[in-house]
């Protein structure tokens, strides 16, 4: 319909400019020759040879080319030149016809050829990119499953021993326990990542998010020796999904937990931009090992991670929440001070 509309509109305009060039066949008796209109004519016919080749390219143009010059042609027939610089004039103008049709055509056509070839080179890249990242998935999962596994495996053999002892057998059953709960992990972070939900997004009380993450992670804190503290300076109220909001704050806050094996703590901040831009700005510290100043650019990157036990998807999934959310998310650290991720969320309209 598009390629249509173009031709319809090609040569309409086509027939303007030669329903000009005809002036003086229609008018001359009456009015006399018209150099003027006749040099309009020649230069207004560039327009739909351009025209032509922008949109069908090198074969538009010439094809309006010759149209154009099949008319004039008549033209000459009809109203013969009478000085002979007027019949030279003529046909440079034709010969300038097909000079602008050819080398308009030929420019768009190389320009198209360009595009195409770059489209597909990025089309290439792009599936490149996808089987590499099926690649990596694939690897990680399959080393995330072997230890679990083999543990669990060890552990049924030995409960299957009719001489293993009640109290060995309460204590395998545990291990088994707790590897089957970490293989569940591992499968819910890479379906969180490679399926994620879409948003329900209503007025959230981030206040209320944090508690929440703070009641789920208190647990695994005190045993590790890691406080938690929360700092509000405000009500921070923004328009979010509290669901994956909530996920959000638990992975950064059990990236922070496990960069402090010894001990520590977290501490959350929530205050406007300092900007005062009209966005609010969460912060997360902690007092662990700190990221390499190398590693930074790599730390929300999918299936990177440098933990023994870790998918790499954790930060990774954290950013995509905060895309979602209309947000941006940084982070600043120091080797054996600490990381702060610094998370900024458009505030709603009425809580600047």
């Amino acid at each position: 319909m598009k390629q249509r509309t173009q031709f319809i509109i090609v040569a309409a305009v086509t027939c303007a400019t030669l329903s000009i060039h005809y002036y003086d066949i229609i008018f001359a008796g009456l009015l006399g020759h018209s150099h003027l209109m006749h040099a309009i004519h020649g230069r207004l016919c560039y327009i739909p040879i351009v025209l032509a080749a922008f949109w069908f390219g090198l074969r538009g143009g010439l094809t309006t080319a010759m149209i154009i010059t099949f008319f004039s042609l008549i033209y000459i027939k009809i109203m013969p030149a009478s000085q002979p610089h007027e019949l030279f004039g003529e046909f440079t103008e034709i010969a300038f016809y097909f000079a602008i049709g050819g080398f308009s055509g030929i420019l768009l056509d190389n320009e198209r050829s360009s595009r195409r070839k770059r489209e597909e080179a990025e089309r290439r890249l792009a599936q490149a990119e996808r089987l590499s990242l099926v690649g990596q998935m694939v690897t990680s999962i399959a080393h995330e499953i072997k230890n679990p596994l083999g543990s669990i495996k060890g552990a049924v053999q030995i409960l299957k021993d009719g001489h293993t002892p009640e109290k060995d057998k309460t204590e395998f059953a545990s291990i088994i326990e707790k590897e089957v709960n970490r293989l569940d992990g591992v499968v819910q972070d890479y379906l969180s990542f490679a399926r994620p939900s879409l948003p329900t997004m209503v007025e959230v009380n981030l206040c209320e998010v944090f508690a929440a993450a703070f009641r789920q992670m208190k647990y695994q804190c005190e045993q590790n020796g890691v406080k938690m503290v929360l700092q509000s300076t405000e009500k921070p109220i923004i328009n979010g999904d509290p669901h994956r909001l909530h996920q959000l704050f638990l992975n950064i806050i059990l990236n922070s937990l496990q960069a402090m094996p010894d001990g520590g703590e977290i501490v959350i901040a929530c205050e406007p931009a300092s900007d005062n831009s009209g966005w609010l700005r969460v912060s997360v510290s902690d007092t662990g090992t700190g990221i390499p100043a190398e590693n930074l650019k790599k730390i929300f990157d999918p299936f990177y991670s440098t933990k023994t036990h870790g998918t790499g998807l954790g930060l990774a999934t954290a950013k995509t929440i905060v895309n979602e959310h209309g947000g941006r998310i940084a982070v600043k650290s120091l080797e054996r001070k600490g990381t702060t991720f610094l998370i900024d969320f458009p505030v709603m309209k009425g809580e600047r």
